[in-house]
């Protein structure tokens, strides 16, 4: 497996294991980016008390910006919808930790899809995501364009 595709996926089971220490409910897609056309399944899918995220992970090894492609960002906002879920990209930094980024308001349209700066005022620490969570919304967060 190449070198990427495995800290993604070790990315990915970091968060799943933080989130669910934290109490959340949580699924990893083991079959997300597997290139599965017919259903799409994000990365992770994670509940707390009927609070439902949905969740697309990224790793980087510096604050290089993030791309999502239209047609992934298209599934990610279907998905929301069916799930009735908030959308959020987790982004870990290699050495800094972990990001969120409420999708709706920390892309930047482009004509292949979205770009989200890492430095940004819509992103928040995964301290802040679990507790905001946990303890009342994150409607100050998140557009209600999910």
């Amino acid at each position: 497996m190449p070198g990427n595709r495995r800290r993604g996926f070790q990315a990915e089971r970091e968060l799943v294991k933080k989130l669910w220490n934290h109490g959340f409910a949580v699924i990893r897609a083991p079959a997300s980016g597997s290139g599965a056309r017919r259903i799409f399944y994000p990365d992770i899918v994670a509940i707390y008390r009927g609070k439902v995220f949905v969740i697309e992970v990224k790793y980087r090894s510096s604050n290089g910006p993030i791309y999502i492609s239209r047609d992934k960002m298209d599934k990610l906002l279907d998905f929301a919808k069916r799930a009735n879920a908030q959308i959020f990209v987790a982004i870990k930094i290699k050495s800094r930790g972990w990001y969120l980024a409420p999708l709706m308001d920390a892309c930047i349209t482009t004509p292949q899809g979205c770009k989200i700066e890492i430095i940004n005022n819509n992103i928040i620490s995964l301290e802040d995501f679990i507790n905001k969570a946990i303890n009342d919304s994150l409607d100050k967060y998140i557009s209600n364009n999910t």
